[in-house]
């Protein structure tokens, strides 16, 4: 009993009451029979509010203007009957307990009572149970209101379900795996089937097997893989494959599943998309790279043969020139009488040449240094030594072999990018040491430029000026290369390139 309302404590959860108490509306025509109806309650312990009604008009307007909670109704009344009354209740719409207190009552007429919605019957010389047939009614009704809620919420689910899988662009399915199942079984498919598989969802109920017979063999052997391991609560699966050629050219689809445990079984409830067009615009994009890429080999490539022509113009017709000019004013110098301002003009004069010669030569060596022309291992130690006299930046060069046969085009690459490195340490590194090491195998040579400088950033591999890291991709991704560049702020950077030797063997089977 609640102290506060002195309601059953078991009913107060079950029912909403106003601050007087529980509401009865009894229907009943003789004032003897309803006073002893609220002894009845007063009696039980029940705080309530009642009213009396004896016709059907006065019962049908207080139900539609005021609130009740339980309905008491004689079986017998001038006019009409509990039947009528319990029909005039239902027809409302209100889910409240009807319960029939009667003097005399068949059993059959009970019955068909109970049949028709009356929550309970009482004979009115067992008038104790009526507080007892109240709770149990307002119990029911709760019940009963909260199984409807809850239908109707299930209802909603499900229809936004069905809503959302027959919109979504792809399939919602359910996957179950587990140790007594030798292949994973896939028994709901949404209605997307059809637009994927162009099969209706009953298909993929009749042969929980047919869902991963829509995608290529090998492509379903790496998605078992997944599944047929260990598995966890929560796990997520994601998974790309190839659905057959019957299902569409080129389609796609791509998976995403979560995993929950049921019984000794692994559920996966997921989502399967057509990427296709997105297979399709990486392709294309792959492509339009590929493309690039060789546009610009190929550019680098003409670019480094005009480069060497222009080297040895430089070299041979200017060098050629300036030297013979160098000795006609030797000569003069030599052959004109003794004069101090003549020998003045022509000793500058021999000063300019010398220097243009000078000029010429580091020209020519800039754009294509000759060396280059007896291998790649002695133009790498060249530059370093030049580099480190010209910087004051100590430098180490190592190399695991004494000869080395690659394509001129490698050995470009390879010089040009040791060049580019070398002018981002000036820049950028603050560093005294610079350290290079050549390493060869049979199938691949890699060159790592080391420095012990103030280190590389994230973000500065990432900057949209980065064109000389981006330069080294390029030339190493022609030849299906690779570069790494690695560092911490304090702890100088790696420069890690490597290359496949296939061309310098493929040139060799050809001579």
């Amino acid at each position: 009993m609640d102290k506060h309302t002195g309601i059953p404590s078991s009913l107060l959860d079950l029912s909403r009451f106003s601050d007087d108490g529980l509401r009865v509306l009894v229907v009943e025509d003789n004032d003897s029979d309803y006073e002893l109806i609220c002894y009845r309650l007063k009696q039980g312990g029940l705080k309530y509010v009642s009213a009396r009604v004896d016709r059907l008009e006065d019962l049908k307007h207080r139900l539609s203007h005021e609130e009740w909670q339980v309905v008491i109704s004689d079986h017998n009344l001038p006019g009409f009957g509990s039947e009528e009354a319990l029909k005039m209740v239902r027809d409302t719409g209100l889910d409240i307990p009807f319960i029939i207190v009667s003097g005399s009552i068949g059993e059959h007429v009970a019955v068909e009572a109970m049949r028709a919605g009356a929550d309970d019957y009482l004979m009115k010389d067992k008038m104790a149970r009526l507080v007892p047939a109240i709770e149990r009614s307002l119990k029911a009704a709760n019940e009963r209101r909260n199984l409807a809620a809850a239908e109707m919420a299930q209802r909603e689910s499900e229809r936004r379900f069905s809503a959302i899988a027959e919109n979504i662009p792809g399939v919602i399915f359910q996957m179950i795996t587990g140790a007594d199942l030798l292949r994973p079984q896939v028994p709901f498919v949404s209605e997307g089937a059809l637009r994927l598989f162009g099969l209706p969802p009953r298909h993929f109920l009749e042969n929980p097997h047919l869902f991963f017979e829509q995608f290529e063999e090998e492509d379903t052997a790496l998605l078992f893989e997944d599944l047929l391991g260990r598995v966890t609560e929560g796990q997520h699966l994601i998974w790309e494959g190839r659905l057959k050629p019957g299902r569409g050219e080129n389609r796609w689809g791509y998976i995403n599943a979560v995993a929950r445990r049921q019984g000794r079984d692994w559920t996966w409830d997921g989502v399967l998309l057509d990427i296709s067009d997105r297979k399709q615009a990486e392709a294309k994009l792959l492509k339009a790279q590929a493309d690039l890429r060789q546009v610009t080999h190929e550019f680098e490539k003409r670019r480094e043969e005009e480069r060497g022509a222009i080297a040895r113009e430089i070299h041979d017709d200017m060098g050629g020139s300036l030297t013979k000019l160098k000795a006609d004013v030797a000569w003069l110098n030599k052959s004109l009488p003794a004069s101090p301002a003549v020998e003045e003009r022509l000793d500058d004069m021999l000063t300019l040449i010398e220097h243009l010669l000078a000029s010429s030569q580091r020209i020519a060596k800039a754009l294509r240094p000759g060396i280059l022309d007896y291998g790649l291992i002695p133009a790498l130690d060249w530059q370093l030594k030049d580099f480190e006299k010209r910087s004051q930046i100590n430098t180490r060069f190592a190399c695991n072999v004494e000869e080395l046969s690659l394509s001129g085009e490698q050995n470009t690459a390879l010089f040009r990018i040791l060049q580019e490195a070398l002018t981002n340490i000036v820049k950028h590194a603050q560093a005294s040491l610079v350290a290079v090491e050549l390493f060869v195998t049979d199938d691949e040579v890699s060159l790592e430029i080391r420095d012990d400088g103030k280190g590389i950033e994230n973000t500065d591999k990432l900057k949209d000026t980065s064109f000389g890291l981006r330069g080294m991709q390029e030339r190493v991704a022609a030849f299906e290369g690779w570069v790494d560049v690695s560092g911490a702020p304090g702890q100088g950077t790696t420069v890690m390139v490597s290359l496949p030797r296939t061309q310098d063997r493929d040139e060799t089977a050809h001579d």
